[in-house]
């Protein structure tokens, strides 16, 4: 086995925080001279490797920007299956009366909507997907669910979907993400202030 050796690790040479902001004065940001400034036990600097772009080579962000572009024409199709799968297993859980195993399967649809809207051109129903996962990630108890907001969160996804109401510019759509996180906030400080 060999035999490993401490090696003495050099401060790596940057300016002091509080140095730097003695110099740059009030910033806007509430930062005074009171503030504690905590230097990282470690230089992340040295172990990464910078790579030098020269002049022609392709921007990677431009790059990726024009691959999401090449592939805008299947996002209607994804976002649709999205659905499809949420307002299934909508059913299920219902019929199932909630049960775990169906419910954890409820819920990851609704995630993965929540995760994946704003990519596939629908930040509203992300919104709305995001409000249906608090309901489920925050109420353990299937009876006290609550049903009918749990279906309005479901029937809004599919109609901002089928509206095509992609941006937030769609007053509509977005009055209704609105109202049902208004009224998702009020159902769960009542369940708060009832336990």
């Amino acid at each position: 086995m060999a035999k490993r050796t401490a090696k003495a690790v050099k401060e790596p040479d940057i300016e002091p925080a509080e140095a730097a902001f003695a110099e740059a004065g009030d910033d806007g940001l509430g930062i005074d001279e009171t503030a504690e400034f905590i230097r990282p036990p470690t230089d992340l600097r040295r172990k990464v490797r910078e790579i030098k772009t020269r002049a022609g080579d392709p921007d990677p962000v431009a790059a990726a920007e024009a691959a999401l572009k090449r592939m805008e024409d299947s996002f209607e199709g994804w976002m649709e299956e999205e659905t499809v799968r949420l307002v299934e297993l909508w059913a299920i859980a219902d019929r199932s009366g909630w049960e775990a195993e169906v419910r954890d399967e409820f819920h990851r649809a609704a995630h993965d909507i929540k995760g994946q809207a704003a990519t596939l051109g629908y930040p509203i129903a992300g919104r709305v997907a995001a409000s249906l996962c608090r309901l489920l990630e925050t109420i353990e108890s299937p009876q006290r669910l609550p049903r009918e907001l749990l279906h309005q969160h479901v029937l809004s996804v599919r109609a901002i979907l089928s509206e095509q109401a992609r941006e937030e510019s769609s007053d509509t759509a977005r009055r209704l993400a609105d109202r049902l996180e208004e009224v998702t906030d009020d159902y769960l400080g009542q369940i708060d202030h009832a336990a």
